[in-house]
């Protein structure tokens, strides 16, 4: 009788653990964006492996724990407050590889150490630097895998009051908009289409057919409505940059009638118009609306000339129908924008380049050359894109970097402010490529 009892109970004790298993796999598959009870079990829970099945480079899920990773500092910065917190983040924002977890403070979970996490971010940019107060100052030695991550969205001179020099050996991954960052934190893209050329003969084919095209839709949308009768606009916050870009507007606006929208009326750079700015956006969408509606030519002006720097404005630029370019930064735009879409100014005196717009302004044909890619590239512009891609991307590095684990000796040479140009633009010839240091 007693065998019998005794063989019973390990019955149903195995019972109960095989249906244990079977419903703890069924709520896992059937809730993606599981989290434990209390937000300080969510870095110790582990994935059940025989749960899930992972596909390589897409797969929802990596075969391991969530990954945990902290903000150090700025949870206010627009960049965050878009993403959001917690394991959901990269759940709704689609990302490949979701099993990460966001927060964005210290004070978050004051409960939680310092070393339970993988990765410590520093948000390092003109309003916020590092500081003196620093994760382990109490003496404690930080984890051999944990990752501090460089990131800023600033471009060199904005940060020459951070004194990046004290930080040798310090950070291991950058995250910045650098193209040689470990992770890669755009301000936007532009990807090509499967109807997009593949050589230049097919670009100069496809450049004469769609431009034929396009003013034969143009002259039947625009039959019986007015044309544009603004030439250049431009929307300028800093009214004094480290790459001048003031002063070549101040001349252009010596030949050619430029519409500045801003705040930098005094100096005679502003031309007494405003934009609606958003609490989150740099303007509105019904701004940029306006722009295309109105304006044929924008300055796309960034407010340094360094190294791959190119922000928003122009990506937002390229989003729309009816508007061109015209670029002023360090980045090589050939190789971020399809061939004759944007007009780059320091390759034109500002004297030479009113003629230049006021050229295509009155020639149908040469300006809609400018446009002829519309159809056969996607353009990804705003902050939304831009976190999605970046926390995404240092999500799954996080999983799928097995390499030995790296620090940079020093920053400061990348972002030392003597690798960005000012340019002058007294002399007859204005430079081509920027004596960025190698």
């Amino acid at each position: 009788m007693v065998a019998n009892i005794k063989k019973w109970c390990k019955l149903t004790a195995a019972a109960f653990i095989v249906s244990t298993f079977f419903l703890l796999c069924a709520d896992r598959l059937a809730k993606p964006d599981y989290t434990p009870h209390h937000p300080a079990e969510l870095f110790q829970q582990p994935i059940n492996h025989q749960c899930i099945d992972s596909v390589e480079n897409n797969s929802t899920t990596v075969r391991g724990r969530i990954k945990t990773i902290l903000l150090w500092n700025a949870p206010q910065r627009p960049e965050v407050v878009i993403f959001g917190t917690g394991h959901d983040a990269f759940v709704q924002h689609g990302c490949p590889v979701s099993d990460c977890e966001l927060v964005n403070s210290p004070y978050q979970y004051p409960e939680r150490p310092v070393d339970s996490y993988d990765a410590i971010v520093f948000n390092i940019n003109d309003q916020f630097g590092v500081g003196s107060r620093r994760p382990y100052a109490d003496g404690n030695q930080r984890p051999a895998t944990q990752r501090y991550v460089f990131f800023t969205q600033e471009p060199p001179p904005a940060l020459v009051d951070q004194n990046l020099a004290q930080y040798r050996n310090y950070f291991n991954w950058t995250m910045t908009y650098r193209m040689d960052s470990d992770i890669r934190f755009l301000y936007g893209r532009i990807r090509p289409k499967p109807s997009a050329p593949k050589t230049m003969e097919e670009t100069e084919a496809r450049m004469k057919e769609s431009t034929r095209q396009l003013m034969l839709n143009k002259r039947q949308i625009n039959r019986g409505k007015k044309k544009k009768k603004k030439l250049v606009a431009a929307m300028i916050s800093h009214c004094t940059t480290d790459g001048q870009r003031e002063k070549y507007v101040k001349q252009l606006k010596k030949h050619v009638k430029v519409d500045v929208y801003g705040w930098c009326d005094d100096d005679g750079l502003g031309s007494g118009l405003r934009c609606d700015t958003h609490e989150l956006l740099t303007s509105t969408p019904e701004c940029y609306n306006m722009l295309e509606s109105n304006y044929k030519f924008y300055l796309s002006f960034e407010n340094a000339i360094c190294q791959d720097y190119v922000t928003e404005k122009f990506f937002h630029i390229m989003s729309l129908r009816d508007i061109v370019p015209v670029v002023y930064g360090g980045a090589d735009y050939a190789q971020l924008a399809p061939e004759h879409s944007y007009i780059d100014a320091l390759h034109f005196e500002p004297k030479k380049l009113a003629a230049y717009l006021e050229k295509l302004a009155a020639n149908e044909t040469l300006y809609n050359e400018y446009l002829w890619w519309k159809d056969d590239y996607v353009v990804e512009a705003g902050l939304e894109q831009m976190v999605r891609h970046g926390f995404c991307h240092l999500c799954r590095k996080l999983h799928v970097d097995n390499e030995r684990i790296k620090s940079y000796p020093s920053l400061f040479p990348k972002w030392h402010p003597g690798r960005c140009s000012r340019p002058n633009y007294k002399s007859k010839k204005s430079p081509k490529k920027f004596p960025f240091l190698k």
